[in-house]
């Protein structure tokens, strides 16, 4: 973000599986892709990085994560299309161009308002679900010189908005190259990320995993910037997915004028004195507290013959079951709406995913909460499940068995 090289190691998370390698049971035992997943922080603007970095067509040429259909994520997307639109202020539809489109789940919102809208999906099994939707989609990674090719093909864009993307990408400054020639004098560049503070605050250390190259503060987005013609110019904070911030950049020479948010979330940043390594030591004394106390409750359910199984088959939830040595000894299955995993393993821990039908079904006695980041929709939405007996288990920010209030 800022250049800077003075990385300090805060955590080691051991060597694990990719995250989203979900496999077909007979291909599991000839796995390898086990590599280290290690955190540093960069001592001059505070940016939390992996410390190794995996080639992004191994993780993206094809990919088991779709975006969430759930009510609290189109809820929010909801939101956020309005928020653009709004942000945009052009005299009519403004075009949009998303980056790590996905399934067009969020670009057809805008273009239910009648915008010209264009996805960049690297992953082909992806895009194509996009396309079927008639959601144009451009299956590549989105690169300086890629943004050339989408100029000239498709012209500048009025908002240009990446979800949960930014911090998969390695090579910030090209991307930053890219969003210059495609963004006109007015455009709107927001980016939604998992906030650092909220990790910090909230121990969410599962959401590390491969593909997630950085843990964002907006005082390392504020280095990446002054080294760009954009400034930060707006931040608002979301609930989604543990605590997310949608941050917006504009070219300088639009003079705008930033934000009173921009100054907030860094003087929250500096109370949490996210840019020490004390900070961080702390932080890793919490991890390590759970990694402890979710394997001994587990294990002590199965000791009393209670039946235990996974529920979201997320990247979240792979990091927390290898992180803490979980495996199908200890979890029977995982249940999982998303067709590219059912009926396969989950990497590392190669515990089996079942569709969802399966809960009611099987009736468990407890759940693990893998996608957690949902968990009040989820034990809403699960009454039948718990009037039965079944009880939730939430593994982070502290392991404890959710009560049932009918």
């Amino acid at each position: 973000m800022c250049g800077g090289l003075r990385l300090e190691p805060i955590l080691d998370l051991g060597k694990t599986a990719l995250a989203n390698d979900f496999l077909p049971p007979q291909e599991a035992a000839e796995y390898q892709t086990i590599l280290p997943l290690r955190l540093k922080l960069c001592r001059d603007c505070s940016l939390v990085q992996l410390a190794e970095v995996v080639d992004p067509g191994v993780l993206y040429s094809h990919y088991a994560y779709v975006t969430s259909t759930s009510q609290t994520m189109d809820r929010h997307l909801d939101v956020l299309c309005r928020h653009l639109v709004d942000r945009a202020a052009t005299p009519g539809a403004p075009r949009v161009l998303e980056i790590a489109s996905n399934t067009g789940l969020f670009l057809k919102k805008f273009q239910a308002q009648g915008c010209p809208v264009l996805g960049v999906e690297p992953a082909r099994n992806i895009s194509e679900l996009a396309e079927a939707k008639g959601i144009p989609s451009w299956t590549d990674f989105f690169t300086a010189h890629n943004a050339q090719n989408i100029l000239a093909e498709w012209g500048q864009a009025d908002i240009i908005v990446g979800r949960h993307v930014f911090a998969h990408i390695d090579d910030l400054m090209d991307l930053m190259k890219g969003l210059e020639v495609v963004a006109h004098d007015q455009t709107v560049v927001a980016f939604e990320v998992p906030y650092l503070a909220d990790f910090f605050e909230k121990t969410e250390f599962d959401t590390v995993y491969h593909e997630h190259l950085s843990y964002v503060s907006i005082r390392a987005v504020m280095a990446l910037a002054a080294r760009t013609p954009f400034q930060v110019t707006r931040v608002d904070h979301h609930p989604i997915h543990g605590g997310s911030v949608l941050f917006e950049l504009r070219r300088k020479t639009a003079g705008i004028t930033p934000h009173p948010s921009v100054a907030e979330a860094l003087e929250r940043e500096a109370g949490l004195q996210l840019e020490r390594p004390e900070t961080w030591a702390a932080f890793a004394a919490r991890v390590a507290g759970i990694r402890e106390q979710l394997p001994k409750l587990i294990r002590q359910l199965r000791a009393e013959g209670k039946r235990i199984i996974g529920y979201g088959a997320s990247a979240k939830g792979n990091t927390l079951l290898n992180a803490c040595g979980l495996t199908r000894a200890d979890i029977d299955y995982i249940i999982d709406n998303t067709p590219f995993k059912q009926n396969k393993l989950a990497p590392g821990s190669w515990i089996p995913v079942a569709p969802p039908e399966k809960l009611l079904a099987d009736q468990p006695d407890f759940a693990l909460l893998l996608a957690w980041n949902f968990a009040a929709e989820i034990i809403g939405r699960e009454t039948e499940y718990q009037r039965r007996g079944g009880r939730f288990i939430l593994p982070i920010p502290n392991p404890r068995i959710v009560d049932f209030t009918a």
